[in-house]
């Protein structure tokens, strides 16, 4: 008789308990090369608001609201950016591509655009009404000069002002907010290696993880890629493209603690970033288990995926296979270049949507409680409408104020010439995928509906959300990476409410990184939390904001804040942008 691995028994095993609670790469991995993980007993946690768990799935047509409508604004509205054609054939390197960031930078209340490029960064002001001017040179983020990938916000000196630190091939920078948009190159002031040690970073991320209120820094690494390293394979007689990442050795990530005094020093790895895989291409916080201290899923090309779990004390477990989130459903790994959280189905537990490799779906991990999740891209119609698309950007974001968190997708290959060596089904240039929520069951795909700047091809990197003309309809920000920047802006008509929770906690986190927040009203749940972080080499608005559908007030909002205090508020009226202070009523 054949024995199942461990990790295929906990998938067995969490199978059977998701259909028990009824609920509807380039080269993969098999299970056998994952790290051994002791078999589980698993028992179902009830979901933490009962009335509002979905309702089974049902063979039926999903019916769209007709009134969906996303526009793109960007060369009207001032976001003037295109990023150049790369060379041919791409190397991996060339193929990376670049993120984006949406943030209040000088604290006026609009939300302001950078966008990674080479050889340095640009700077969009918002000027009011999501109108945009370019502020690049006066902004002193031309100090540097390199091959630029992704970026982060955060406010890692507590003035009060964001901060922003650049990643890129053996590359890194940290630029200090001196107010009014301008910023100071402060890389080596703050102990960190503007060659990022000789590493490829990717994604990057703020957040307080020793609970000392000062904002950590999560940086992740790529491949060993160097001079020397081959930069074309064969995958067909005469026909070359950049190698996959499995010809290189991984790089892992490293995590660097905020001293408190304007400087970071390194973790040790053997604190838990010597548990990952490597190859790392997203990074996406949340806090899995309610005990105030932040975890982090770190998605990787093309091998299993870690989830780190915080033990206190700068010290992490991984516990990626354990939770069913190394692998997707059917053992394999996923190239995970984008990942975000959201309560999907609105049971008061957030899941995490994750982008994949052309011809092995998008994957949707269902927290079903205990830190457990389970692929649920099958059951919500995912699987069968990314399978032909190679995903990047990744954001929860919802449409039409309906309160259900709808999908926003950036797709593109990474071979320019994918066609010649995949077939003609397999565009490098790929249109983007906007899934709306059908109230937690399936999820349907609405570009084909909508105007032909949305349904353009192109090839997607980075993306983004931010509400840039603060009206309550979240509008959308992609990379195209051979391109125009794109600039969605949310027209959908509705008469559906909104409330949008701007949170301002205690210094030095005074943006409230990690603060987890529960609206409650009769049966309805709203839940969230502060963590910008995610996509692909991106930041978004950092701002809550919910879809209240019919509801005109909101019960209750539960605030727990990064320092560990509550609050809650009453009775909170809808259509509007709320400043909250801890401990200020």
């Amino acid at each position: 008789m054949k024995t199942l691995s461990p990790v295929n028994v906990t998938r067995l095993v969490l199978a059977a308990t998701l259909a028990a609670i009824g609920c509807g790469g380039r080269e993969t991995a098999d299970s056998r090369n994952l790290p051994a993980t002791p078999a589980v007993e698993i028992k179902t946690q009830p979901p933490a608001f009962p009335a509002m768990k979905p309702q089974r799935a049902v063979a039926s047509e999903v019916v769209v609201p007709g009134n969906l409508a996303f526009v793109d604004v960007a060369h009207e509205r001032g976001l003037r950016f295109i990023w150049p054609e790369q060379p041919r054939p791409m190397t991996a390197l060339d193929a990376f591509g670049a993120g984006c960031a949406v943030f209040d930078g000088n604290n006026d209340g609009w939300q302001d655009v950078l966008l990674v490029g080479n050889p340095h960064p640009s700077l969009f002001r918002n000027m009011g009404g999501g109108r945009f001017q370019e502020v690049t040179l006066e902004s002193g983020l031309k100090a540097v000069q390199g091959h630029w990938t992704g970026c982060a916000i955060g406010d890692y000196d507590g003035d009060g002002l964001l901060d922003v630190v650049l990643t890129g091939y053996r590359q890194l920078a940290l630029f200090k907010n001196v107010g009014d948009l301008r910023f100071e190159l402060s890389t080596e002031a703050a102990k960190l290696d503007p060659l990022n040690q000789g590493y490829w970073g990717a994604s990057v991320g703020f957040m307080d993880l020793d609970g000392d209120s000062w904002l950590d820094l999560v940086i992740l690494n790529y491949v060993v890629y160097g001079p020397d390293s081959p930069k074309y394979c064969e995958y067909a007689p005469g026909v070359r493209s950049g190698c996959s990442p499995r010809t290189y050795l991984p790089e892992r990530g490293q995590i660097w603690r905020n001293t408190g005094e304007g400087a970071f020093e390194l973790v040790s790895s053997e604190n838990g970033m010597q548990q990952t895989h490597g190859v790392g291409l997203v990074l996406a916080f949340t806090d899995l288990d309610e005990d105030g201290r932040m975890d982090f899923y770190i998605g990787n090309d093309g091998v299993a995926a870690d989830l780190l779990h915080n033990q206190g004390q700068m010290r992490f477990e991984n516990i990626a296979s354990v939770a069913g989130v190394a692998t997707s459903d059917n053992g394999g790994a996923v190239s995970a270049m984008g990942a975000d959280w959201a309560d999907f189905n609105r049971d008061g537990r957030l899941d995490l949507a994750v982008t994949n490799w052309h011809g092995n779906s998008f994957v949707m991990f269902q927290s079903l409680g205990h830190k457990l999740f389970l692929d649920s891209a099958k059951q919500t119609n995912l699987a069968r409408d990314t399978k032909n698309r190679m995903g990047f950007g990744a954001k929860w974001v919802d449409f039409d104020n309906d309160g259900w968190p709808d999908l926003f997708f950036v797709n593109g290959h990474v071979y320019d010439n994918s066609s010649e060596i995949h077939g003609p089904s397999v565009p490098f240039r790929q249109t983007m995928c906007l899934f709306w929520n059908d109230r937690g069951r399936k999820l349907q795909d609405i570009v084909p509906q909508l105007g032909i700047d949305i349904q353009r091809s192109m090839v997607g990197r980075g993306s983004a959300t931010g509400d840039f003309d603060n009206d309550g309809r979240v509008d959308l920000l992609a990379v195209d990476f051979e391109g125009a920047a794109m600039l969605l802006e949310n027209r959908t008509e509705t008469n559906h409410h909104w409330l949008k929770l701007d949170l301002r906690g205690k210094a030095p986190n005074g943006f409230a990184y990690g603060a987890r927040v529960v609206g409650k009203t009769a049966d309805q749940v709203w839940l969230a939390e502060v963590s910008p972080a995610s996509s692909y080499l991106s930041s978004s608005d950092p701002r809550i904001h919910w879809g209240l559908g019919d509801h005109t007030t909101v019960s209750s909002i539960s605030i727990r804040w990064p320092s560990g205090t509550e609050q809650t508020l009453h009775n909170v009226s809808a259509d509007r942008i709320l400043r909250v202070v801890e401990g200020e009523p």
